[in-house]
């Protein structure tokens, strides 16, 4: 899981972007899509339910990242990260994490603080029980 790790993004498209910037905004890949989509003037089916959003105004310094949150599933391994907070149950290992803090995720949290682990856990349910409802995923269920 690569959920507390800045991955970084170089972006330039001149006259549109600013340049020599730099943002440590929440984004992920999932909001490429819909960026290029609408980049390229194109529209999105409107049954289909995206995780991502068209993420051009934050890379403009326009808009802050609408994204908060982010859930993984894969095969048996799960995490949430909510705001600062990641927490993650792995077979490789797990715990309750603040990024803010301990990026390298070397501090468990879990014990110190149940009530936000149950929070984080709860939030993970609620998404999972969403992406069942934005059923079918056919092929990419649990990959």
């Amino acid at each position: 899981f690569a959920g507390g790790i800045r991955v970084p993004l170089i972006a330039r498209w001149p006259d549109v972007m600013p340049t020599n910037t730099v943002s440590d905004e929440f984004l992920t890949s999932l909001e490429i899509l819909p960026t290029l989509v609408n980049a390229a003037g194109a529209r999105l089916p409107q049954n289909i339910v995206l995780d991502g959003f068209d993420m051009l105004p934050v890379l403009q310094g326009k808009a802050q990242s609408q994204r908060t949150a982010m859930f993984w599933e894969r095969r048996g391994d799960r995490a949430a990260r909510v705001g600062q907070y990641k927490w993650l149950e792995s077979s490789r290992g797990g715990g309750l994490f603040d990024l803010s803090k301990d990026i390298a995720e070397e501090h468990d949290l879990a014990t110190e603080q149940p009530q936000l682990l149950s929070i984080l856990k709860a939030r993970f349910s609620a998404w999972k029980d969403e992406m069942k409802r934005a059923e079918p995923r056919g092929p990419f269920r649990d990959y």
